[in-house]
């Protein structure tokens, strides 16, 4: 039935689209720079995708999160600057067969 279709949408979209922060933020959290820890462990999808709103934001939370992600100039043991910007390149890459195919797992087809 088309109209159950088209009511299941915006809900499995959201679906899929969460799961691909919380991959694009296991990303980052990959590639972030380790010194004690605290920097990886602050970052977190803050804001999830609902069936009204197809948005995700994702986060670091401390007090230096910006300027170890833009200072190019600093080399990093573990991880890299543009931790998070990178993840979500990455991410941009597939991302729409990515929600595609998320989409079809939840509502077939």
């Amino acid at each position: 039935n088309l109209q159950a279709l088209a009511a299941a949408l915006p809900a499995a979209a959201a679906v899929a689209l969460n799961e691909i922060a919380e991959e694009t933020m296991t990303d980052a959290k990959e590639n972030t720079p380790v010194e004690f820890g605290r920097l990886k462990a602050s970052g977190h999808v803050s804001e999830y995708a609902t069936p009204g709103n197809l948005e995700a934001e994702l986060a670091f939370g401390t007090e230096y999160a910006v300027p170890v992600h833009e200072r190019l100039d600093v080399h990093h043991p573990v991880g890299e600057a543009k931790f998070l910007e990178n993840a979500v390149n990455r991410t941009a890459n597939d991302f729409g067969q990515r929600m595609a195919a998320g989409i079809h797992s939840i509502i077939g087809g």
